[in-house]
């Protein structure tokens, strides 16, 4: 799980934003950020996944092209390396949906997950 968790976060900074899994966000974070969950699937088998830019805005603008960005960088799917082989993410429908609190914002960029590298790594 370590290694899935780190080669994620890694991939994610190339956005410019903090990466937290959704259950350590820290209380004094300050959007935009980014949150993803934190689940391991089987070597062999896919799992549902999702990344989630957070922004506080009355405008989806920044949000939207945020959400647009990382999906474009993941296209048809994407393979990360790992400690001892890679993980790989791909789009499921609906790909984005857009969620409102407030004036908190994110986009739910729904995925799957494939963790290609020996269990325990």
């Amino acid at each position: 799980m370590i290694a899935t968790a780190r080669a994620l976060s890694q991939w994610l900074q190339q956005f410019g934003l903090p990466v937290y899994t959704v259950a350590d966000v820290p209380d004094d974070a300050v959007v935009p950020y980014i949150t993803i969950p934190l689940n391991e699937p089987e070597w062999d088998q896919k799992a549902s996944f999702y990344i989630q830019p957070w922004y506080r805005s009355v405008s989806n603008l920044d949000l939207m092209q945020k959400a647009d960005e990382i999906t474009a960088a993941i296209g048809r799917g994407v393979v990360i390396p790992c400690a001892g082989g890679h993980i790989a993410i791909w789009p499921e429908n609906p790909l984005q949906q857009l969620m409102v609190d407030g004036d908190f914002r994110s986009i739910y960029i729904n995925l799957s997950i494939n963790a290609y590298h020996m269990p325990g790594i």
